[in-house]
């Protein structure tokens, strides 16, 4: 991956350090954007395992994470979201969560999200089959709560083993997609632009094809690149 400067880049936010957390924080931290982790209190073990999990991120609680991060990542389970008050955050948001049914319920008071993602067992969905739009959208829920954040999905539809294993440098050939879903175009271009400086080619969706992207949608867990992505439903091509 390209490495920057850390100044140069944005400060990332983390906000949960599971194994979904710690291996966008690796890819991010290899690409050279500082990083800042808060977890959910009572584990001390964080502060034993953060720095060989993540040893050049910060841990810092989670009202300094909603001040300082330009780009906020949600890497929780479903439950805890409802219990955070994310009205102080000053940056994007990021869901990478999912709604799990058979755990956490369906309902949008919960504002979905579970650490765990996308893993190669997920649903067989053709690729450009986009009819089978799940109804739910945990994304919206989240933004509904808060009209005022600039929210957008992503980095929940592909495993944590598969984000470790598939980033590649801008420009090699047969780089997979990571979507990027949300309305407010000028947050969905920097999170792009975050994916990009990862290891993967970003898709750029309006909010209202963020259920593609859900446990139920035609994208989650599958293996999608550039081409693989209907015209019609992509909001900017880069």
């Amino acid at each position: 991956m390209n490495t920057t400067a850390q100044n140069d880049r944005d400060l990332i936010g983390l906000l949960g350090a599971g194994k979904l957390g710690t291996a966008i924080g690796r890819l991010a931290a290899e690409a050279g954007f500082p990083l800042a982790v808060s977890v959910r209190p009572g584990n001390p073990l964080y502060d034993l395992t953060l720095p060989t999990l993540l040893p050049t991120a910060r841990l810092v609680s989670f009202e300094e994470l909603a001040r300082t991060a330009d780009i906020l990542i949600l890497a929780l389970p479903q439950p805890a979201l409802a219990s955070i008050d994310l009205s102080g955050v000053r940056g994007i948001v990021v869901d990478a969560t999912n709604a799990w049914a058979a755990t956490d319920g369906t309902h949008a008071d919960n504002l979905s999200a579970s650490g765990t993602s996308a893993t190669s067992t997920a649903p067989d969905h053709a690729a450009a089959n986009t009819s089978t739009t799940p109804t739910q959208n945990t994304t919206a829920a989240l933004q509904a709560r808060y009209p005022e954040l600039a929210i957008v999905k992503s980095l929940n539809h592909a495993g944590y083993t598969e984000l470790s294993a598939e980033a590649r440098p801008h420009g090699a050939p047969g780089r997979r997609t990571v979507a990027v879903a949300g309305d407010d175009a000028a947050a969905r271009s920097r999170v792009a632009a975050f994916i990009d400086a990862i290891g993967f080619d970003p898709v750029e969706l309006s909010s209202e094809h963020a259920p593609l992207l859900e446990p139920g949608g035609v994208a989650f867990g599958q293996r999608l690149e550039l081409a693989d992505w209907p015209a019609n439903i992509v909001a900017t091509r880069r």
